[in-house]
């Protein structure tokens, strides 16, 4: 008596999990499951952004989500990046500054806020550094530019 009462409560509960699933409701079920969504998403409002970024031997694109070291462009990268924000719209680091246009001993600025915005098909286009030092007089590509892959 006792496994049959077992049996039917297992039963009406795996029915319960199983219809739930079967009929998407917004609400989280009370089984600890997420509740599943009514409808497929658009996959451009919920995925999430990622950045062109260049590295490798052969100098290969990748498409990262919050990387340690990024190629910002042509004269400048960010390093040891702490990323405090990632998208939907802007993402926010702070790390170093690298470029051949730095003019000091170490070719760096230490203590850097990276800041990539402009989402356009799921990646960020465009950076600006900001930090402990004056503004080159020429930002292009030294603390503001285009992502690789992306021209303005």
């Amino acid at each position: 008596m006792r496994r049959r009462a077992f049996a039917a409560a297992s039963a009406t509960a795996l029915a319960g999990v199983v219809g739930g699933l079967a009929t998407a409701s917004s609400a989280s079920a009370d089984n600890g499951f997420p509740a599943q969504p009514a409808a497929s998403p658009d996959l451009h409002a919920t995925q999430t952004p990622v950045v062109t970024n260049t590295y490798g031997p052969g100098g290969e694109v990748h498409y990262d989500v919050e990387p340690v070291n990024l190629v910002l462009g042509e004269f400048s990268t960010g390093a040891q990046l702490e990323w405090v924000q990632w998208g939907p719209d802007v993402a926010i680091a702070t790390g170093t500054l690298r470029g051949r246009w730095i003019e000091n001993e170490e070719g760096r600025y230490d203590g850097v806020t990276v800041t990539l915005f402009n989402v356009q098909d799921g990646h960020f286009t465009e950076w600006w550094a900001t930090g402990p030092f004056e503004q080159p007089e020429y930002t292009m590509d030294r603390t503001h530019g285009y992502l690789p892959g992306f021209l303005g």
